[in-house]
């Protein structure tokens, strides 16, 4: 049973994915939430704890998505990795990374800096273990961002494009 305070989160991620994190206000964050005031306040007392609650739904609901009918590591676990991206892009993220636009729109801020740091960290752990190659982690991890980043522009020819380059990574291909 999903708790109060992540359906107020949940409908604060869909806000702030539709609508940005400059734009809306606190009423119409309030809104959004389909609670009161005194509530949303009550889980979420300020609009800084309430982009953070947001990222953090976001974060678990991601990682769970790309856990769905996930194959044993390797090669084809980063590929289902990268197809997961293109209908979680497709379906959720079209104006790219919710985490990046949240730290463009507030670049000073220590707390949403804090836990974008945690989730990268945590995506590239995932990219270490799902291609069983530590060493690739962070080629991986550049070629995720690159998809999250390029979306907005290119739709699906980012995975198509990160997808060549992550299976010629991975198996030591060399174009010199």
């Amino acid at each position: 049973m999903i708790s109060t305070k992540e359906q107020i989160a949940a409908r604060l991620e869909q806000a702030f994915n539709n609508r940005g994190f400059a734009e809306p206000s606190v009423a119409e964050l309030q809104r959004a939430s389909g609670t009161t005031l005194r509530t949303l306040y009550r889980h979420f007392p300020s609009k800084e704890a309430m982009v953070i609650g947001a990222l953090h739904y976001r974060h678990a609901r991601y990682f769970a998505f790309l856990a769905e009918n996930e194959p044993p590591p390797g090669k084809d676990s980063i590929i289902h990795l990268f197809n997961r991206l293109a209908v979680w892009m497709t379906s959720y993220a079209p104006h790219g990374c919710l985490y990046l636009n949240a730290l463009t729109s507030f670049p000073d801020n220590k707390n949403v800096r804090d836990a974008t740091m945690r989730y990268k960290n945590e995506l590239i752990q995932v990219m270490a273990v799902r291609s069983c190659r530590k060493d690739l982690s962070h080629e991986l991890f550049l070629l995720h961002e690159g998809v999250s980043a390029a979306w907005p522009i290119v739709g699906k020819q980012a995975i198509h494009s990160a997808i060549a380059v992550a299976e010629k990574i991975m198996e030591g291909e060399n174009n010199e």
